[in-house]
């Protein structure tokens, strides 16, 4: 009977064995597959990254190319680091040494932008072209108060802000700087409670800002 029990104990035993070893095994194959999926997404996001600088250094750059870089960006690192790469790959193409922004006028507002050899009439139309480049993704919406910032530090100082998306400071403090000055210009006019209006200046509003 005792001899039984005993083997009835190593039988359960050698189970319970091959039952962990089958986990262990298991876990170890699935830690395997995630580093190597790691270390592929890795060497991917760096091949784009060293394939955008390139295209953006030699005039090369589509839509499209940017379209897939910033769609892997996105998955990889999320929206907050995306927000800062989109504006490191605007500053990138606005202070090229041969093909960035410069102005025909004392003020870049007052026309005569030229940028990639073709001239815009104003900030919003370089703005436009710009973010079309960039796979027509402005994650700003359509505010351009981000990009005349942008360029306001252009022609104060190019080389300074050329240097900026290479610096720790960069995501910490100038990228939310920015981030900040497009909300303080979507809460710039606060519009009146519907319910304290009369119709006739409710009217008055709507025809001033084509409605709510």
């Amino acid at each position: 009977m005792s001899g039984n029990f005993q083997k009835y104990i190593d039988e359960h035993l050698a189970q319970a064995k091959l039952f962990q070893d089958q986990q262990e095994a298991e876990r170890k194959k699935k830690a395997d597959e995630a580093r190597v999926k790691a270390e592929s997404r890795k060497s991917l996001m760096l091949f784009l990254g060293q394939f955008i600088d390139s295209a953006i250094k030699f005039g090369t750059l589509t839509s499209a190319q940017s379209e897939l870089y910033l769609t892997n960006y996105r998955k990889e690192y999320g929206d907050s680091a995306l927000v800062a790469k989109y504006l490191a790959l605007v500053v990138q193409l606005i202070t090229h040494p041969q093909t960035g922004v410069e102005s025909t006028t004392a003020r870049f507002g007052n026309g005569g932008l030229i940028w990639r050899g073709q001239t815009y009439q104003n900030s919003r139309e370089l703005c436009e072209a710009v973010v079309a480049l960039l796979a027509d993704f402005n994650p700003f919406d359509n505010s351009i108060v981000w990009f005349e910032y942008l360029l306001q530090e252009v022609f104060a100082e190019e080389s300074a802000i050329a240097a900026e998306p290479y610096l720790d400071r960069w995501r910490t403090t100038y990228v939310p700087m920015i981030i900040k000055l497009v909300e303080q210009e979507k809460n710039s006019v606060q519009i009146p409670d519907i319910d304290n209006l009369t119709t006739d200046d409710l009217f008055i509003i709507q025809s001033l800002t084509g409605g709510f």
